[in-house]
């Protein structure tokens, strides 16, 4: 009887501490067979060649491929503790990304004070990107921006290792998030920096303006070398019409080496539901100045076109084209690539 008892006692605080927790797996599996073709001076053998692939999601689909483990506990009095571990892979070879945890690996402490996040996760200048490119072609690897049309003076950092991030709650549609991110390591292209977002949201306006501060290193016998240093802010929004939505932005890099120049970068996208239907376009464009090193100046466009049908809440089908231009400071394409793709997108 004693045993009896005592049994059921264990199961009664095992079932009251899965009350207080949760962990869910997620994931999404995307795949798309397409080609790509690119009749710029970069293109080297493959120039003007028609190459024909099966793409996983990041090179020509809607999203790339991952699963997850993300789960909460009620800690009591409001407080919450949580936990988010994300892979990413490529379903084409079923290889691995690198890191094993590449989208995400954070524990978070969430009250009315909001949440207070250590890790790696995406940047809060990450999240205002994502907001200007929401609408144009499903932020997706098919979207104008894409590929070449920002980021020709250099590229930011979308996630941060050894991070500490900060999100308010909803101030009465105002929110502010702040990131910090540690420098611990030694050796190449050690990155560090902080970034800022504040923006006002409502259900049919979200609008924000994102900065990020950034630097990389090297350090080699005890010394350090800052090899780029760039800061960049971002003015988004996005407004849902009814009958189609439309999301934007402005985009400035201020480079800290004289030889990588200046960017100065504009998207503009459209969403129009029909049913089961979603068409999407989008238009980039881009202009690198002031870089000392006369070849890092230039120009860049895109254009982008793309559909999905929902087979379900969770299966969609999707097509996708994607046409990309990027020009040198004496007008040269280096860059005239053409992607189409059709695929599917599986979310569990």
């Amino acid at each position: 009887m004693k045993k009896s008892l005592l049994a059921m006692a264990a199961l009664l605080a095992a079932g009251s501490a899965l009350a207080q927790s949760s962990v869910t797996i997620y994931g999404r599996v995307d795949l798309s067979v397409g080609s790509i073709k690119d009749d710029g001076t970069g293109a080297g053998a493959n120039k003007g060649k028609n190459i024909n692939q099966m793409f996983h999601g990041g090179q020509g689909g809607l999203t790339t491929s991952r699963w997850g483990l993300r789960g909460t506990e009620d800690l009591g009095g409001g407080l919450k503790a949580a936990f988010q571990l994300e892979n990413r892979f490529n379903p084409d070879t079923g290889a691995s990304q690198d890191p094993f945890f590449r989208g995400e690996a954070s524990l978070s402490l969430i009250g009315g004070f909001g949440q207070l996040k250590l890790g790696r996760s995406t940047t809060v200048y990450d999240d205002m990107r994502a907001l200007g490119q929401s609408r144009d072609v499903f932020d997706s690897a098919f979207t104008a921006s894409s590929n070449g049309v920002f980021a020709r003076g250099g590229d930011y950092s979308s996630r941060w290792d050894n991070k500490i991030s900060y999100y308010s709650p909803d101030l009465g549609g105002f929110y502010v998030g702040v990131d910090h991110a540690l420098n611990e390591k030694t050796g190449t292209d050690v990155r560090d920096g902080y970034a800022l977002k504040v923006g006002y949201a409502t259900k049919v306006l979200n609008v924000g303006l994102g900065y990020q501060d950034e630097k990389r290193r090297t350090t080699n016998n005890n010394i350090t070398t800052i090899t780029r240093s760039d800061k960049y802010t971002v003015l988004a929004a996005r407004y849902d019409f009814g009958a189609f939505a439309l999301s934007g932005m402005v985009n400035w890099r201020d480079g800290g080496q004289p030889a990588n120049g200046d960017d100065e970068e504009y998207s503009i996208g459209v969403q129009v539901p029909m049913d089961a239907w979603t068409f999407s376009a989008g238009l980039a464009s881009a202009k690198t100045k002031k870089a000392t090193t006369a070849g890092n100046n230039g120009k860049a466009s895109g254009f982008a076109l793309g559909v999905t049908y929902s087979l379900s809440k969770r299966t969609r089908l999707y097509a996708g084209y994607r046409d990309v231009e990027v020009k040198n400071n004496v007008g040269i394409k280096t860059k005239d690539e053409r992607l189409y793709a059709i695929g599917v997108r599986h979310d569990f």
